[in-house]
């Protein structure tokens, strides 16, 4: 490149650079009609975001207060949509300053339908599958989504419960709506009753990043992308008690997350769906409801690294489903009595230098079909029926080297079972394929004990988190929402 074309080149980006504007946002002092200045602030994200151009940023203040929209009606669940694109040197940028996003709405008492002794509400969250499980016909209790006067309200499981609950709520989930018990002598107009109905947030754009913010409650999912965007990003975004999943990624989009946690979302952690791309750098699952922890479906390529998946009910931590594929890297993984750690089908799941605790067992490899798994270098332990399952055509798509097994029940290959009497045996029948694996029961592993990986490295074997990642789930593990905002307890 000839020097006479530097000057040019400089100056053009140089201009990009001064073309890109702040918007501020603001909602105790802003109003809509400003122009979103440092010193005149819009009142709300969503209109912040309309004014936005190519690489412009938007700046929330963190007022103490969540921000919160009002009712949409029936059927609505409007999103904070990021639509306009930035380029790499450059990207969009929205920053929340740990401000709060709340998908409770206060409903108007004109909203509320007269049905015999109650009041009724169209109510349909995207809560995925849990609104197709016939054996349940109300809303968890675990998490907290009807609020009146700024108090968690009872949660009923039946309308026999709700007749004798004033003040309690049942979701009728099979007619798609709410019940209200109004208390005696109480009017609607007396009430502030608040239910999820807005969401949160959609990277619909390439080059964007949203960070630091909490979305509570939202009716959808805290955090999506979707599209073709290229390069979307969330940092230190946290989806608390949300009626989806935490975090979700569709169509072709590529998206980051760092420092981010999804806490006690009523599906799962996150749900990546289609030909997206995702990866996760020292991010949370914990105590999800309903769905596994962490769960990707399709032709799409997901990678786990530093992060923590642990408690999250009622099924699997990690689903795996279709050809999608899933590598984790040191990450911790704790599960629930009864359940296996994963499910997968057809598509590809590695673990590499992870911890791995606690479950019915880790996983039923398919009998037939394509599904691979590979595990290296992992400390797996306390497994309570079994290590794997493996028949079949199993054991030739399986590749284990290096792996510490504590404490577990064995692993059962074609009616088998192998532990550490007969692990030899199970080594030679398997193809070598646990080659340089120990497995210990009712012993201690020594200190500093390291295993060859698959490329015949001596390593310590396990995760080794993070200080902060282990110190935020510690923090994180107490945190609540409310319409008040979030607290730590």
């Amino acid at each position: 490149m000839k020097k006479r074309f530097l000057p040019i080149i400089a100056a053009f980006f140089a201009a990009a650079t001064l073309s890109a504007k702040t918007v501020y946002v603001d909602n105790v002092r802003g109003n809509d009609s400003f122009p979103g200045t440092q010193t005149q602030p819009v009142a709300s994200i969503h209109k912040g975001l309309s004014l936005l151009k190519k690489s412009d940023h938007l700046e929330v203040i963190n007022t103490g207060k969540p921000y919160q929209r009002p009712y949409p009606g029936p059927g609505n669940a409007p999103t904070y949509t990021v639509a306009v694109s930035g380029t790499l040197e450059n990207p969009v940028v929205i920053n929340g300053n740990g401000a709060v996003i709340t998908g409770l709405a206060i409903i108007p008492e004109g909203k509320w339908k007269k049905e015999g002794d109650f009041y009724s509400l169209h109510f349909w969250p995207m809560c995925n599958m849990y609104k197709g499980y016939k054996q349940q016909n109300y809303w968890f209790d675990k998490n907290k989504i009807w609020w009146v006067n700024g108090k968690a309200a009872p949660n009923c499981k039946s309308l026999d419960e709700l007749k004798k609950t004033p003040g309690g709520f049942w979701w009728n989930k099979a007619e798609k709506k709410v019940l209200f018990h109004l208390p005696a002598g109480k009017k609607l107009a007396d009430l502030k009753i608040e239910l999820p109905a807005n969401s949160g947030f959609y990277i619909q754009s390439s080059h964007a990043i949203v960070k630091n913010f909490y979305v509570t409650h939202s009716v959808n999912d805290g955090f999506d992308t979707a599209g073709t965007n290229y390069i979307a990003t969330y940092k230190n975004c946290i989806a608390v008690e949300n009626c989806g999943q935490g975090f979700s990624c569709h169509g072709t989009g590529q998206t980051y997350y760092e420092d981010c946690a999804a806490i006690r979302c009523a599906s799962s952690g996150t749900c990546d769906v289609h030909w997206s791309y995702s990866r996760y750098n020292r991010c949370i699952f914990y105590d999800n409801t309903f769905e596994a922890g962490v769960y990707t479906v399709d032709e799409g390529l997901h990678s786990y690294s530093d992060c923590i998946i642990a408690g999250n009910e009622p099924f699997e931590q990690i689903w795996q489903i279709t050809n999608s594929a899933q590598h984790f890297s040191n990450c911790l993984i704790l599960g629930t009595p009864g359940k296996d750690i994963l499910k997968m089908q057809n598509g590809i799941v590695t673990f590499r230098n992870c911890t791995i605790s606690g479950g019915n067992g880790f996983c039923r490899v398919p009998s037939s079909g394509n599904g691979q798994i590979a595990i290296d270098s992992c400390v797996i332990t306390g497994m309570e029926k079994y290590l794997f399952m493996l028949n079949g055509t199993a054991i030739k798509r399986t590749l284990m080297r290096g792996n510490l097994y504590l404490n577990n029940k064995g692993i059962s290959m074609n009616g088998k079972t192998y532990q550490e009497s007969n692990w030899k045996e199970f080594q030679e029948l398997s193809k070598r394929r646990e080659k340089d694996s120990l497995f210990l029961n009712g012993k201690t592993a020594p200190v500093g004990l390291k295993l060859k990986n698959r490329y015949g490295t001596p390593v310590i074997p396990g995760a080794k988190l993070p200080d902060s990642v282990l110190k935020r789930f510690e923090q994180l593990k107490k945190i609540k929402a409310s319409p008040a905002g979030i607290s730590f307890e």
